[in-house]
């Protein structure tokens, strides 16, 4: 129970970095979102964050999609294969009737351009 407190107190965190992240974004400040959208993974990495539960397998959704497009905008790196591995699984959990199911398939293809990438 304490375990799932902290991970949900983290995930809090994470998405308020995630909102001012999409808010700096839409300002036409996309380093400083990227910052934020990347702050945002990081947190949700920790040792202490359950990434299965509901809020914050969505925040790490929503997170890893932001910084993959701000990633291409800029030319920069995008999200870890860890965390666009575990996005598409909670998205497929989600099932096709979820709101989040038309990023599956741009994970997808971010997953496969890194591992195109690594290859080179």
């Amino acid at each position: 129970m304490i375990l799932a407190l902290r991970s949900y107190f983290v995930s809090l965190r994470a998405s308020a970095r995630f909102g001012r992240a999409t808010r700096l974004r839409e300002l036409g400040d996309k380093e400083g979102a990227l910052s934020l959208a990347r702050e945002a993974l990081a947190l949700l990495a920790g040792k202490s964050v359950i990434r299965t539960n509901p809020p914050e397998a969505s925040t790490l959704i929503c997170a890893t999609v932001l910084v993959e497009q701000l990633a291409q905008e800029l030319a920069r790196p995008g999200a870890s294969e860890y965390d666009i591995s575990d996005s598409l699984t909670y998205i497929r959990e989600l099932g096709a009737g979820s709101a989040l199911a038309g990023w599956a398939s741009y994970l997808e293809g971010c997953l496969r351009e890194n591992r195109a990438a690594e290859t080179v």
